[in-house]
């Protein structure tokens, strides 16, 4: 009975190899060691289970024991060999969790075998040598992300692409070479973000999951840049401290509608936007001056992420209820706005002198309302890139696109001033007397100069990103 020979040599092969951890523990390897040791060698395990039980109940049957197995050992400490003293404890505990769901779903779909293999072992292999690289390489090797090192990351895509090749030669997988990298990519970024042992879930399922779209779902390929990429914009965005908890909640939930309507070429629009407000930032803060004007700097919150990305949000939905081009231009406007008012106020700051145009005089640079010739060109420059996004994808049928999403995002911005100026919350200091966005400066309260109180610069943001989606969409209707 071949189900009963699995059953015996899963077990044999698992006390071999915590046999094996454990002589080598007593005789003085560290235990970061022995424990990479077990996490690399039970990947083997789904070799005999695949052989001998298949896509049956048997296979789940000997992950949840195992899994169990390992609980016990973790809460009761019996194998000092398999555990660590750091935040990945539970680790060895979540690689049996990710086997057992895993097994549970090729119950129901069989030909998740293969897939579930590979992220097996680009668990197995990819993040357990890439851990030991990481110890074991200590010059020219920065962490990246919390205790995830360079050299760490790049050892787990070798592998995990290596892990990908092997397997699409010996079961002779309709698996792409670019498929394979692509799974490399993408565990190195699922294991890089996954904390407290969950990179051995994160991984396993994710890449099998992958494997699977890539085998057998028509078009994963046009989803496949946000998939890459989202696990290293979370990295990036946890490190810099860009944005708060709730903040990155809302960006990614923006993240999945974008890129669903849109694929890779809507995601590519957002993380310009993206990435091109990280490095105004970074240029602003050459300036090294300290900003005691507006209301809200450094790390974004939520409130922030909803009024830059309600506008893109909206068009993205009507597009795909309508599948109207308009809705699609008006989309990248909308973006291409958020980035020229953030390019005009960050690099705006270089300029020398500022002017509020409505109300017809000099103002401190950073203050809502105020234009200088700087952040104007800034601007300008900012939306006319966002506006050539989509001619990589061949979205424009004509030149007027880049045009219409250009003048609608400096039309946007030009409204952005306009609110600021007229009709934007902004106090006083009683001590200084200088016009702030705060409620407090120099440690005193201050008191209401200008504006209405529930229209800060959130609210302005917000309404500035629809009117340049509505001036985008009509212009588009009234040229079509």
């Amino acid at each position: 009975m071949p189900q009963l020979m699995g059953y015996i040599l899963a077990c044999v092969f698992v006390a071999a190899v915590i046999g094996m951890a454990l002589l080598f523990y007593k005789l003085g390897m560290p235990k970061k060691y022995t424990r990479k040791m077990v996490h690399i060698l039970v990947g083997f395990e789904w070799v005999i289970l695949s052989h001998f039980m298949g896509a049956t109940f048997h296979f789940l049957i000997v992950c949840l024991v195992f899994t169990a197995g390992l609980t016990l050992s973790f809460f009761l400490k019996l194998l000092p060999a398999m555990s660590s003293d750091g935040e990945n404890d539970p680790g060895t505990v979540y690689y049996g969790v990710s086997m057992c769901i895993l097994s549970l779903v090729c119950l129901f779909i069989p030909e998740m075998m293969l897939p579930f293999g590979i992220g097996v072992f680009c668990t197995s292999f990819g993040d357990g040598l890439a851990g030991i690289a990481g110890q074991l390489v200590s010059r020219y090797n920065p962490k990246i992300f919390r205790k995830k090192t360079l050299v760490g990351t790049l050892v787990n895509f070798a592998v995990s692409f290596g892990v990908a090749l092997v397997f699409r030669a010996i079961f002779d997988m309709e698996l792409s070479v670019w498929g394979c990298l692509f799974i490399g990519i993408l565990s190195a970024g699922l294991e890089l973000v996954g904390t407290y042992g969950l990179d051995n879930i994160y991984v396993s399922v994710g890449v099998a999951f992958f494997a699977y779209a890539l085998m057998y779902i028509d078009g994963t390929l046009r989803f496949v840049v946000p998939i890459l990429v989202t696990p290293f914009l979370i990295a990036t965005v946890l490190h810099k401290k860009a944005l708060t908890p709730y903040g990155l909640v809302g960006a990614m939930f923006l993240d999945a509608i974008v890129s669903v309507v849109f694929m890779n070429f809507g995601f590519i629009v957002l993380i310009s936007f993206f990435v091109g407000s990280l490095l105004v930032d970074k240029i602003k803060k050459i300036k090294k001056r300290e900003d005691t004007i507006t209301k809200k700097e450094g790390t974004r919150d939520l409130v922030q992420v909803i009024a830059n990305g309600l506008a893109p949000m909206l068009m993205a939905v009507m597009f795909a209820l309508t599948v109207e081009y308009a809705f699609l231009i008006a989309f990248v406007a909308s973006l291409a706005e958020a980035f020229a008012d953030t390019a005009a106020s960050g690099i705006g700051v270089f300029s020398k002198k500022t002017f509020d145009p409505f109300k017809m005089k000099k103002c401190e640079s950073g203050l809502s309302g105020g234009m200088s010739l700087v952040g104007t060109i800034a601007s300008l420059v900012a939306a006319f890139l966002i506006s050539l996004i989509p001619w990589a994808f061949g979205v424009y049928g004509t030149i007027l696109e880049p045009v219409i999403v250009t003048a609608s995002a400096f039309l946007g911005v030009v409204f952005d001033s306009f609110l600021g100026s007229l009709l934007q919350i902004k106090y006083r200091c009683t001590v200084c007397g200088k016009i702030t966005e705060r409620e407090a400066h120099c440690d005193k309260p201050t008191v209401k100069d200008s504006g209405f109180a529930f229209f800060d610069n959130d609210v302005v943001n917000l309404a500035s990103g629809i009117f340049t989606a509505i001036v985008a969409a009509v212009t588009c209707f009234v040229i079509a």
